[in-house]
């Protein structure tokens, strides 16, 4: 039986939340972003699948307020801890519950139980029972946490780092960011209609777009993507060696289904000309 690909999706925050209100889901993209994942499953068009997700409002609030972003510097932090795990919980749950709706058997699995951070670097990891379960035909679900720092006490495991360590370390074939825009514009497009999107990006030049984006935030569509662009070049070597990434939207129904089979659709795809 030959080995299955495996296909990485990396959920925002800013598509299944509604970033400008706290606690608040967007549970009609949810419910179609997990119908379309049913449907490119059932089609064939991805093989074996993993799934991350952003904490988007659920997440940032209570990670700024009780400023868990800077780690551990007294016990009264604890609790603020605890709650913000309560609460982002909620997200895991309504994210579970959508999925099986739709028949796919997720398995909630929490980064803060495999992980360790090092100044908020992933240090250490135990991921046996992970792919244990994706070899059965589980689809994991994981969303960014707060993990144990071995330097710092604890850190922030945002979810696009978390996608591309499991690319890294489950050898995975593509790796797809969900956002609620369609891919790596010029400029913001919410703000400038004129935007162009870019729909192809050589791996050396995203070093060159982040520091850019730094400078000048217009050429940041969303005050995220230029973090992105960093995080997807700390695989520049597996991009090189022929891992798939892409970034493109799900708000319209039947893009990732389109773009998995070949059709012409927006999105921005990362690539190496130097295979």
């Amino acid at each position: 039986m030959s080995k299955k690909k495996i296909t990485i999706v990396k959920l925002g925050g800013s598509i299944l939340t509604d970033k400008s209100t706290p606690y608040q889901v967007r549970e009609g993209i949810l419910d179609s972003v997990a119908l379309e994942l049913s449907a490119c499953i059932n089609l064939g068009l991805i093989e074996s699948l993993v799934l991350v997700h952003g904490v988007g409002s659920f997440g940032h609030p209570p990670v700024i307020e009780y400023k868990l972003y800077k780690g551990f510097q007294n016990a009264d932090q604890l609790i603020d801890l605890s709650k913000t795990q309560y609460i982002v919980n909620k997200l895991r749950l309504m994210i579970v519950d959508s999925f099986i709706k739709v028949g796919i058997p997720v398995n909630l699995m929490f980064p803060s139980s495999m992980l360790l951070g090092n100044k908020g670097i992933i240090s250490h990891s135990l991921t046996d029972a992970l792919k244990g379960y994706l070899s059965l035909g589980m689809v994991p679900l994981l969303g960014g946490d707060m993990i144990y720092d071995e330097e710092i006490g604890f850190s922030v495991c945002g979810g696009d780092l978390l996608a591309v360590f499991l690319a890294r370390e489950l050898g995975a074939n593509q790796l797809i960011f969900v956002s609620d825009v369609n891919g790596v514009y010029d400029m913001d497009p919410k703000i400038h209609p004129e935007a162009l999107l870019i729909k192809e990006i050589e791996i050396n030049e995203t070093e060159i777009m982040t520091q850019e984006g730094e400078e000048n935030n217009k050429r940041d569509i969303t005050g995220q993507m230029t973090g992105k662009l960093s995080t997807i070049f700390s695989i520049r070597d597996l991009i090189q060696k022929g891992l798939k990434v892409a970034i493109l939207s799900m708000m319209i129904p039947d893009t990732l289904k389109k773009f998995l089979e070949g059709t012409e659709t927006l999105a921005t795809r990362v690539v190496s000309k130097k295979l």
